[in-house]
């Protein structure tokens, strides 16, 4: 039997590698791979769903379909994967290639075409099968810096096709051009009591492990005394050969006693599973220290199926004088390994820290709705739209909701209502509903019902109305009035708004709309004149942006051009 178990779990290991091709796909650019970020990390709200490769700290590198198929989708956002293309291949995946420069001719010559017949930068292609076939090696875009990207580099990813699930790039063979013979590092170990009567060292509330380098190259830290339910959170990284940079851990393993406890692996996943990322970390401590602890339990039914091993949910119940020992141990796709023993001893100790529990009138029950309400203001919380069940934070002053804070995360939105009933209607009409971010007032989309403002948010913290009565601002372009532009590529022009955000943005030459890419980030619009919209001669140029409460700005200017 023992032989028939071996061999079962030998041949699975083997299939899980073999199921992905390895020889299919190229590389999506000729210059070598350098990975900046790993499959799965974990980032704000979600696991990082494909591989960030360096771009030479530039924009512009080519970028090559990775096998033959057709291009499936092209989004072109200000936000995200910026401007991306999606391809479909004949043997069941697509591949996505994100915070392109631009596209290929060809292909850009489809997006410009959709753009101007929208009138909007910002849209959305769905090319029939083989509308846009490519080939293996076909050049398809060139690498940038669009959308969410915080610097030049390609996002690549994965999916199988039916299902959109997103599966490792390292599993088609692209982790063979990445060297890497540099184990996981370990940043910090922390253990929590998780119920009411359990400690550790004393304490009921989490505490920092200290950490010992062995000669055989393991860690181990200090003997821990528990009692009750005690569970493990690690912050830690992986680097690379020749690589700068903290990338995410690929697996993770967890032994009681030499038995597996708990355990995951980034191969694949779902896209409704990202947002469960705010159980799986520490998202207190994140919150309010930066620091970014993956719990090894779960104390809610969280559906991540990267979870692989999971014993009583990875908690563990120190009692009848055990002595355990507890083992992490951090994988790279590589196979590089860094191990963590934890040595456990039972004994009750009197609490000297206990926890910091704020016990209010108002217990939230995550999976019923929830309503609250006080003078002109309520809050409706529908089922399950928080993770666990807490003690909420919930009052109303001088016409302000303070609804808990961030330190508690949010799976869905709530509805926050407030009566306007006695606000003049003329006052009305610049107003919303704001929130509060450290010292910052923010914006949230309002809609205005009658005698109520109401907003759908995955904020919280301090709520109040405030009015946005100033225009965009539209500056610094980069032209001259009256200048020649015959050896001038681009017209670009700055916008920007400090409250309610641009909504709009609409440019003219001549009274003909043209194309202006937007740049958030950058607070740049930016049309190409290869375009060809202008006049030969004196050019008009006019554009009206908005903000989201309709204050508008117009600005005005010419040019001239003859070539």
């Amino acid at each position: 039997m023992r032989i028939l178990i071996i061999f079962f779990f030998a041949f699975n290991v083997v299939f899980a590698q073999d199921k992905y091709p390895k020889d299919y796909f190229r590389s999506p650019m000729d210059i070598p791979l350098s990975a900046a970020g790993y499959f799965g990390e974990l980032r704000p709200n979600h696991f990082h769903s494909g591989v960030d490769f360096r771009t030479e700290k530039r924009e512009g590198i080519p970028v090559y379909a990775t096998a033959d198929g057709f291009v499936s989708r092209i989004k072109i956002s200000t936000v995200g994967y910026g401007k991306a293309i999606y391809i479909d291949h004949p043997n069941g995946y697509t591949t996505v290639y994100g915070h392109l420069q631009s596209a290929a001719p060809a292909i850009q010559e489809v997006i410009n075409k959709e753009e101007y017949l929208q009138k909007n930068y910002e849209i959305e292609i769905i090319p029939q099968p083989n509308e846009i076939p490519v080939k293996k090696g076909d050049l398809i875009a060139y690498s940038g810096n669009t959308g969410g990207s915080s610097g030049p580099h390609l996002h690549f990813e994965f999916r199988d096709t039916k299902t959109e699930q997103v599966i490792n790039p390292m599993l088609f063979g692209f982790g063979d051009e990445l060297k890497d013979s540099k184990s996981p590092q370990v940043s910090g170990v922390i253990v929590y009591a998780l119920d009411d009567s359990a400690q550790v060292n004393g304490s009921s509330k989490p505490i920092f492990l200290s950490l010992t380098l062995q000669p055989d190259g393991t860690y181990i830290s200090n003997k821990i005394i528990a009692s009750g339910k005690i569970g493990f959170g690690i912050n830690a990284f992986d680097t690379s050969d020749n690589n700068y940079g903290k990338k995410g851990i690929y697996k993770l393993d967890t032994y009681l006693n030499g038995m597996p406890y708990f355990g995951y692996e980034f191969d694949i996943f779902s896209f409704d599973e990202t947002k469960y990322i705010n159980t799986f970390i520490d998202y207190y401590r994140y919150q309010k220290q930066g620091l970014r602890f993956q719990k090894l339990f779960l104390t809610n039914n969280s559906p991540l199926s990267i979870i692989k091993t999971m014993k009583n949910n990875g908690i563990i119940d120190v009692s009848n004088n055990l002595t355990l020992n507890y083992k992490m141990v951090l994988q790279d796709f590589h196979g590089n390994k860094t191990e963590v023993n934890i040595p456990i001893h039972y004994a009750v100790l009197p609490i000297k820290q206990p926890k910091d529990d704020v016990k209010t009138p108002y217990f939230l029950k995550a999976p019923i709705d929830n309503s609250y309400s006080k003078d002109d203001i309520s809050v409706f919380v529908p089922e399950n739209s928080f993770y666990e069940d807490f003690y909420l934070n919930f009052d109303v002053k001088d016409n302000e909701l303070f609804f808990q804070d961030d330190s508690v995360p949010l799976k869905e939105n709530i509805n926050i209502t407030f009566d306007v009933t006695k606000i003049p209607d003329a006052d009305r009409t610049k107003m919303f509903i704001a929130n509060l971010d450290g010292k910052k007032t923010e914006y949230n989309k309002t809609y205005k019902k009658e005698n109520s403002f109401v907003i759908y948010t995955k904020k919280l913290g301090k709520f109040f109305l405030f009015k946005d009565e100033t225009a965009p601002k539209v500056y610094n372009p980069n032209f001259e009035e009256g200048v020649n532009l015959d050896e001038q590529k681009t017209l670009k022009i700055s916008i920007s708004d400090d409250l309610s955000g641009i909504a709009t943005y609409n440019a003219y030459l001549n009274g003909k709309w043209i194309l202006m890419e937007y740049e958030p980030k950058l607070k740049r619009l930016t049309h190409n004149l290869s375009d060809n919209i202008y006049d030969n001669g004196k050019n008009d140029f006019k554009i009206i942006v908005n903000d989201n409460l309709g204050n508008s700005t117009i600005f005005e200017s010419y040019f001239f051009k003859t070539k």
